[in-house]
Formats: structure tokens, sequence, C-alpha cells
């Protein structure tokens, strides 16, 4: 045969006997003149016609014998796989809507379950305060003084398992429902009360500012082996003063009387965060944080609050040491309500504790750390990065709110400033080359100010190159804002006007106001110093 398929019209060669398709065979002689395969010239007459049959059913064609053959098959194959998928895709889509659904409604029964409990003992505890109520009654009215005993002791009872029932539902609740339930209190009394609150009668005032000087000047603090003050943190009084030094030790400094109360030694290296606790004083804790990774907490000693105490016997001692970074710790915050503090490791943690020492939360973002604050609420938490950007947190879903783009291209990315704003809608934010403040309800700029601006400020023509943005500070009335360079300038809030620059030390480190009116302002320094600054008082 020669095309390989069953012939219809069979014929007969007479001389080799083979069997082939007469029209194709008719062809090949017309082409060649002999037959195929062979060299035989065959005539009509050799060429014998075969009468068969024809099949009932014709046969299946020989299939993948050509390429038409191979299209086809692979497009039938590629059809049915489509067709496949498309119906895997509808009954996955299916199930996982029956599946959500079936989560929700899970869901759903459990809370009405968990209401259902609660409204349940609630209910009891009702019945139950009823029932002594009304057994106290009968009790008055009954007749005999040993039914009377009787009922009151049934009372007692009652009411003494309530209490032991209300104190294993409290020792149900974990120390970080116990932290949110405060700090949803706290957020909430603070946010009325700053409503209400009035500007301070003492306040100082726009002209008070625009004729301020240097006060004093402390020289010598710390040693001077390891010279550097890197933190700066004033009582709610202003006369005592925490500082962090470079030389591993965090000292307590009386203004008033001009002297060195107390050195806390222990860490072992330089003091990074150092904070008081419910406002500072001499009977109230501090707490230190440091390079070597760990933060310290020191509790007073009892002859610290006696009256007219010897200051050669006051001191603080160490009570607690945490460790819950695996860095340098860079930065702490107080809590607004007083009882929990935040600290930051460069390594992008951060965690909350308690002041007895125990971590409750911790959490991280995607870049080191440089700064840590509170927001005056007490529910988010303000992070600035060692890559140039500020980062808002919502501490209960740990989850990053809002990013503000902080650093310049131009300039080393670090954001070394850090403050949030009385009334919780400004936020500041002080890079090398840039200070800025944010509407945090915009989220955008109200206010930037570049380093070559406040240096032609200070009638300089050129900048130098190593000066840069090292602090910025909301007073706490937040009319005023102040910014630390090579000198400290003072801005009014909102209208955003320069009211004075102050000369500094060219290596200051830090600055803070002092007390509630905003009538002056305490910056340390590289070389030991200590200098306030305020309004001329003659």
């Amino acid at each position: 045969m020669i095309s390989g398929e069953t012939p219809k019209e069979p014929v007969i060669s007479a001389k080799t006997g083979r069997i082939y398709e007469k029209r194709l065979l008719q062809k090949y002689l017309d082409e060649s003149g002999t037959e195929p395969h062979t060299d035989y010239k065959l005539s009509e007459e050799e060429i014998i016609a075969v009468f068969a049959n024809p099949p009932a059913v014709k046969p299946r064609p020989p299939t993948l014998t050509s390429i038409p053959a191979l299209l086809s098959t692979f497009q039938n194959e590629w059809d049915a796989l489509v067709l496949e998928t498309f119906t895997l895709k509808q009954q996955y889509q299916q199930v996982r809507q029956e599946l959500s659904q079936a989560l929700y409604q899970n869901d759903a029964a459990s809370r009405v379950i968990a209401r259902l409990m609660k409204e349940r003992d609630e209910a009891r505890q009702a019945l139950t305060a009823l029932q002594a109520k009304t057994v106290v009654a009968s009790t008055a009215a009954g007749s005999s003084s040993a039914s009377r005993a009787m009922d009151v002791d049934s009372i007692e009872q009652k009411q003494e398992q309530e209490q032991e029932s209300n104190k294993s539902d409290a020792a149900e609740k974990s120390p970080e429902d116990i932290y949110f339930e405060k700090a949803s209190e706290a957020s909430k009394v603070l946010s009325k009360a700053r409503l209400k609150r009035e500007t301070p009668a003492g306040l100082a005032t726009v002209d008070d500012w625009k004729s301020a000087v240097q006060r004093s000047l402390v020289e010598s603090l710390h040693t001077s082996t390891k010279p550097g003050i890197v933190s700066i943190c004033l009582d709610k009084t202003g006369t005592l003063a925490l500082t962090g030094g470079m030389d591993n030790h965090a000292e307590v400094y009386s203004r008033d009387s001009d002297r060195t109360l107390a050195t806390l030694k222990g860490h072992t290296k330089k003091i990074t965060a150092a904070l008081w606790i419910n406002g500072g004083g001499l009977d109230k804790p501090i707490i230190t944080a440091s390079a070597d990774k760990s933060i310290r907490i020191w509790s007073p000693k009892p002859t610290n609050s006696e009256q007219d105490v010897d200051l050669r016997s006051i001191g603080w001692t160490k009570t607690h040491i945490i460790k819950a970074h695996s860095s340098d710790i860079v930065g702490l915050s107080l809590h607004p309500c007083g009882d929990y503090f935040v600290s930051a490791a460069s390594e992008g943690t951060w965690a909350i504790h308690t002041l007895d020492g125990k971590t409750i939360i911790e959490g991280s973002i995607d870049s080191p750390i440089s700064q840590i604050a509170f927001h005056p609420d007490g529910m988010f938490l303000g992070i600035a990065t060692s890559d140039g950007f500020a980062k808002i947190v919502d501490v209960k879903q740990k989850q990053v709110l809002a990013t503000l783009d902080v650093a310049s291209a131009l300039e080393s990315k670090a954001v070394t400033g850090l403050d949030f704003s009385e009334n919780g809608y400004y936020f500041a934010s002080a890079s090398a080359q840039e200070v800025a403040v944010w509407d945090l309800r915009k989220q955008k700029k109200a206010q930037s100010w570049a380093l070559s601006d406040i240096i032609q400020d200070d009638n300089k023509l050129t900048p130098d190159k190593d000066a840069e943005f090292i602090d910025a500070r909301f007073d706490f009335s937040g009319k005023y804002f102040a910014i630390a360079a090579e000198n400290i300038h003072v801005f009014r809030v909102k209208g955003w006007s320069q009211l004075t620059t102050l000369t500094a030390s060219d290596c200051i480190k830090s600055i803070s106001w002092v007390g509630s009116e905003a009538k002056e302002i305490v910056a340390v320094s590289m070389d030991n110093t200590l200098r306030s600054y305020g309004p001329f008082q003659e």
C-alpha cells in the first residue's frame, strides 16, 4: 500500500501480487511508468480489480501520524485541561465561600454565647444580691435570735463567695488585657481633661521669650574620662535634673543646691535614656536605659523622703533589671497613666513594661529604631527610624497607622528628635538637615525648617559642615516650640514665627522645657555642661 490506509478501490498487480489503491497506483504509473518499489512496467491488463464488500463501520484513521493530527490532539487536550481548571476554580471558590460563611457563623455564635454567659453571670449576681437583701429583711423581722444568726452567717458566706468569684475573674485577665483597660480609661480621662484645660495663668508671654538670655551654666557634670551628657529629664518642679552620660552613669543634680545628689552606677555602656516616674522627686523611682542592652529600675532610699534629709544620705537602689532586647536601647517613654513605660532598641523592636520590671507587650517594625515616644493619649506610639522615617503605631493592633518621610535624600537618614504636642495634634521630627512639624489629623507637614535657613538666620554665610539639627521639643502648654542645632531657636506654635535665638554649646545633645509655664529651657552638651535659658530677669 502506498498511503498506509485501507484502499477504497483495491487493485492487484499481476506481476507482484501487491494490493494498491487504484487512484494512487494509476497516478504513480503516469509519473514513473513502473510499479512502486519495483522496476516492473505494468499495463492496464496487468492491473486486476478486486471486488470486496465495504466495511459496515468506517475504520478509525490512524492518529498522531501527521502534524495536523498532532495539533488537533494537542488542541483537544488543552481545551479539556482549561475546562477542568475552570471547573476546579469554581469549586474552590464555592468551598471558600462556604468556609468563610461557616467561620463567620461560628464567630457570631461564639460572641452570642459569650454575651449570654456574661448576662447569665450578671443575673446570678443580681439574684444573689437580692436574696441577700431578702434574708436581711426577714432576719430583721424574725422571731428568734438563733435563726437570725444563721441567716447572717449564710449572707456572709455568700458575700465571701462573691468576693472570691470576683477575684478569680480578675486573676483570669492577662497583664496585657489589664494594660489595655487602664490605657483606655486613661485615654478617656486625658482627652476630656485636655479639652477643659485652660492656659496656665503664669505662662511666659511672647515678649518674655523675645528678651530671653542664658541664665546659668553648670560645668563638669559626670566624669571627664568619657565626656558627654546625652539625655536629660527634669522633675515636675524643674529643680532636679536626671542626666545620662557617656561615662555609663546616670546622675541626679539639684539645681537649687548646685550639687550632684546621687550617681547611679551599674550599666556597662553609655546611658541612652533616663526617666523620672510619676513626676519625679527625691522619693520617686528612676528608669535608665543603656547601650549595654539592659534597662534598670531604681527605687529611692527610705531616707530620701524624710524632712530636712541630709543630702549625703540621698540615693537610689537598683531593684529590677530588664533584658527584653538584643541590641542597644535607644529610647524610653513613660505612659501617660504613669503605670507603664515603653522601650525601643536599635534592632527595630519595642516593648512595654510594668514598673516592677515585667515585660507585658512586645512588638517590632521593619526598620532600625532611633527614638520612641508615647502619644499623649497613650494608645499610640511615635517611632523614629534610622532610615529616615517616623511611624505612628497602634499599640493594641501592633500595626503602623502612618509612615512619615522625615529625612531628605541629601542627608544621613537617622531621625534624632521626636516629640508630640500636648494636645496630640502635632508631631515634631528632627533629622540632620530638617525639622518638621506634622499635623496628624491630615498626615502632612504643618511647618518645616531647613538647616541652611536656620544658619542664615544666625547670620552665618555658610553652614558649618558638622552642623545639624539635634532635638525638637514642644512645651507642656503647646504654645511654644524649641529647636536645637548649634543654637536653640524658640518659635511660637501655629504662627511659627521665631521669637529668639539662644547661643548654646556647639555640641548640644538634648533640650527640655521646665515646668508647665514655659519659662525656662535646659540643655545638656557633650562637653559635660548644663545650661538654662529663659526670659530676662532683673
